[in-house]
Parts: structure tokens; C-alpha cells; sequence
């Protein structure tokens, strides 16, 4: 999803009749919302699962990494992070508070 697709998703959940809205009408909004926000966490800050061994191994890795062709080596080679992609690992090491540490 876009920003531009969520500006007009949540467009489109206001009531014509805002002015006074029906408990129906603050429900689709909420959901509308919500429905929005998770679209675009999932497009842009997608949670990464890693094992706290991975994450160490990552953020100490990462650090040296200059090229697209380094970056592709780590999360191939060297750490196994399973079906990280690129752009998650890029994701993870700009917002690190998207990076869930789970049970190895």
C-alpha cells in the first residue's frame, strides 16, 4: 500500500455526515484505520524475526557492510537468517525496533 492509497482508504471510512457520526461510523473509521496502519507496517517496517544469536551477529556485522553485494553475502552466508530478504535486513538495521528476538 501507498500513502496515497491510505490517505484515500481513510477518505473513503469518513461518514458523509461527520459532523454527527453514528457508534457504526467511529467503528469503520477505527477499523479503517487499523486496517491502514498494518498495511503500512507491513510494506515498510516489517517485523524480523531473529534469534538473539542472529541479532548480535547482526549488529555487529552490519556495521562494516558498504555494498549491495556484501549485504546480499551476509544475510546468505553468514548468518541464516532463513527468509530474510535484503530489504528486511536493510529495514531491520534502519529500525531496529522492528526486530523481534525469538526462541532459537
Amino acid at each position: 500500500m501507498t500513502f496515497d492509497e491510505a490517505i484515500e482508504e481513510l477518505r473513503l471510512a469518513i461518514p458523509e455526515k461527520f459532523y454527527n457520526p453514528t457508534m457504526h461510523d467511529i467503528a469503520v473509521m477505527i477499523e479503517a484505520q487499523n486496517k491502514v496502519i498494518n498495511l503500512l507496517r507491513e510494506e515498510y517496517a516489517p517485523t524480523v524475526e531473529m534469534t538473539k544469536a542472529q541479532n548480535e551477529a547482526f549488529v555487529e556485522s552490519v556495521e562494516g557492510i558498504a555494498t549491495q553485494e556484501q549485504l546480499d553475502s551476509f544475510v546468505d552466508e553468514e548468518l541464516d537468517l532463513g527468509n530474510m530478504t535484503v530489504r528486511k535486513g536493510l529495514n531491520a538495521w534502519l529500525h531496529p525496533e522492528t526486530i523481534k528476538i525469538v526462541d532459537e
